[in-house]
């Protein structure tokens, strides 16, 4: 299923994942220099979405995940794992500082 991609007010724009539409692994949250980071493995995903991923990471635009509450992620990072699964690496974004920036 190709991914949308949505304008956001200030935040701009964005690729958004319905999570509920793949397989999720090794989901870990760490804090470090970059802030607050949240990664994990996603799978079986389409070539037409891992090609929207690239543009996504290339363009540096945020990627809102949906689970029941969205999550932004900035300063994304891919890492191919296998044909259709990726490991995707990002900033959480907090929107409320961001917008006001």
């Amino acid at each position: 299923m190709p991914e949308r991609q949505q304008e956001e007010g200030q935040v701009g724009k964005q690729l958004e994942l319905t999570l509920g539409e793949y397989q999720v692994r090794g989901a870990s949250i760490t804090h470090g220099p970059r802030g607050s980071t949240f990664g994990f493995t996603l799978g079986p995903v389409s070539a037409e979405t891992l090609a929207a991923l690239d543009g996504a990471v290339r363009d540096r635009r945020t990627l809102r995940l949906l689970f029941p509450e969205p999550l932004l992620l900035d300063l994304v990072e891919l890492e191919r794992k296998e044909p259709q699964r990726v490991r995707i690496v990002g900033r959480i974004v907090d929107p409320v500082r961001r917008v006001l920036k």
